[in-house]
């Protein structure tokens, strides 16, 4: 048995040695980068499809609310696929579950068009999606990253330990934008519970699809979010990948994407 006059020293020590270990990676040298102006993108499919309402109601936003599981989901999917420029994606929760990985085909398909991703996430949402997420990001027009991270991967409960002060901030922000012309926003995080998928636990829940100038506020905020202090690119957090890790990445969810249409 370990003396009491003992214990409390050693523990300190490895207390003191596993927060060492937890320092947050620097910010320095991180990219910069903010959303494409509405002008830029009124040339884009999206920008088209809008361009006439939004002229002739300029100081005006349209909505259409998204009440439907499915709807919801679908209309991500069709963002995606009708993106051109740019997608600016944000969520406090990003499960390893068959939507969400549908979804992050999509973002997948879009960046292979060209199309600028940036990718932001709580990281108190997205459990068992590293891998997923650093192969991602190493394609050359994705970017991702997470906010107010755990440095202890492992386990979140560890890090609230040792970090409570700071992880107790989360980010619950909801967005899906497309070149700046249409956004997604409302209740939903991208999880099967929020589509309808599944027999557990479904969430009803509400979203909308916005035009006009809302969206350029919401991409405001996204780019307020983006540059903070709090938004830590994952190649700074987690192990580095290669094009075969991105090509596996990339067959993974096709395949998940095949059996869903199976």
């Amino acid at each position: 048995m370990i003396e009491s006059r003992f214990f409390a020293p050693l523990a300190l020590l490895l207390l003191t040695g596993l927060l060492a270990g937890c320092a947050l990676p620097s910010l320095k040298d991180r990219s910069q980068s903010v959303a494409f102006v509405q002008a830029q993108t009124a040339d884009t499919r999206l920008g088209s499809a809008v361009g006439r309402e939004i002229e002739t109601h300029p100081d005006l936003s349209g909505i259409t609310t998204l009440e439907d599981p499915l709807d919801a989901f679908v209309a991500r999917a069709l963002l995606a696929e009708a993106s051109e420029r740019s997608l600016d994606v944000q969520y406090y929760i990003w499960r390893d579950d068959i939507t969400s990985k549908l979804l992050l085909y999509s973002l997948y398909r879009a960046a292979e068009r060209g199309v600028r991703v940036r990718l932001l996430l709580d990281d108190n949402g997205i459990a068992g999606m590293d891998d997923f997420l650093a192969a991602l990001n190493h394609h050359d027009n994705v970017e991702v990253r997470l906010f107010n991270p755990f440095v202890i991967r492992s386990s979140r409960t560890l890090g609230f330990l040792t970090d409570f002060g700071r992880l107790n901030r989360r980010m619950h922000n909801k967005s899906f934008t497309a070149d700046n012309q249409a956004s997604i926003i409302g209740g939903r995080n991208i999880a099967d519970e929020y589509f309808g998928v599944g027999d557990g636990t479904l969430f009803a829940d509400l979203d909308v699809l916005a035009i006009g100038p809302v969206v350029e506020r919401v991409s405001r905020d996204f780019d307020r979010y983006w540059a903070s202090q709090s938004a830590y690119p994952v190649d700074r957090l987690l192990e580095g990948t290669d094009d075969e890790d991105l090509d596996a990445m990339a067959a993974s969810l096709a395949s998940v994407e095949q059996d869903a249409e199976a």
